[in-house]
């Protein structure tokens, strides 16, 4: 069985294709399109432009759910639409252009699907973890059972990145204000410290890494002072930061170094002295929820059209 995930961030729209059977499942498919929410976003709503943009990137997967024969094809929404005051209307256009329904998540439904996928994979029964985007930051702790406590901020690194940086690279009083709103934000919300390793999941943490590598070390725990450093560093020398990272990521070097600053912001609130990176997601959670048959949406009758062609 083959299933098309459409993961509708604020960065990227992302379309994974998971080849399954039994309970098990593998990528064969990974294609992103830039979302462009932040720059199509006037005020608090997205433009007509902005959905247009969305449609067709949409349309784009479809052909390509098409060509590797999807027997199922699920799209969802995390913070790029949860802070969109139109987003009912960006729903609506989608699935009558589309014929694709988005299933907006939940702060609490990204933690559940994000604990998921970091159980599979990092083996560990307690911890803390995070999933930066370029709308939010999910924030959870978990026990064996699950997530224990979680919140979404809107402080992923694109956001962040608008509101509070002038330039390509924030300055130093830019980066304190950042982390200042981090810790704030994890206070308001009721989290303590925590300790130990931060799990860290996203794009901008997978492109830190990258940076992380080439520049300090190659282990795979990234320590906080390391990341402090790094920050320094690079605020230091903006024209040569720019440089770096878009080497490294191009399509990130006005956003990578906030999001350094959100990771480290959260690091330093929750006492963690460093985070492992891991390069899975809300869309394997959502994949192992689909093989766990927990809540996930039945097939619509256009994954049975697509199936069938």
């Amino acid at each position: 069985m083959r299933i098309g995930i459409i993961d509708f961030g604020t960065n990227t729209l992302r379309l994974d294709i998971f080849e399954t059977e039994e309970r098990e499942y593998r990528s064969i498919y990974d294609f992103a399109i830039y979302s462009r929410i932040v720059e199509n976003t006037v005020g608090t709503s997205l433009s007509q432009e902005g959905i247009e943009h969305i449609i067709q990137a949409i349309e784009e997967h479809q052909q390509a759910c098409r060509h590797y024969r999807c027997d199922r094809v699920e799209c969802f929404s995390t913070a790029s639409l949860r802070y969109i005051d139109n987003a009912a209307d960006v729903l609506e256009q989608v699935e009558f252009r589309t014929g694709i329904k988005i299933r907006m998540i939940s702060g609490d439904e990204e933690a559940k699907y994000d604990y998921l996928a970091l159980k599979s994979i990092s083996g560990k029964k307690t911890g803390i973890g995070c999933d930066l985007g370029g709308g939010s930051i999910q924030v959870f702790t978990y026990d064996e059972k699950g997530p224990v406590k979680s919140a979404s901020f809107p402080l992923g690194s694109s956001r962040t990145a608008k509101r509070f940086v002038k330039g390509n690279i924030p300055t130093a009083e830019e980066i304190a204000a950042i982390k200042k709103c981090v810790a704030d934000s994890l206070s308001e919300a009721g989290f303590t410290p925590f300790g130990g390793t931060l799990f860290a999941m996203g794009g901008t943490a997978k492109a830190i890494q990258k940076l992380y590598n080439k520049a300090v070390r190659k282990d795979g725990k990234l320590f906080l002072t390391d990341l402090n450093l790094m920050i320094q560093l690079l605020t230091e020398k903006p024209d040569e930061a720019v440089e770096l990272i878009a080497d490294i990521a191009p399509k990130r070097t006005k956003t990578l170094v906030p999001g350094m600053a959100v990771l480290a912001g959260v690091m330093e609130k929750m006492g963690c002295d460093g985070m492992d990176i891991h390069a899975v997601g809300v869309r394997e959670g959502f994949m192992e929820s689909i093989l766990n048959d927990d809540s996930a949406p039945e097939p619509s009758l256009l994954d049975m059209i697509l199936g069938s062609i």
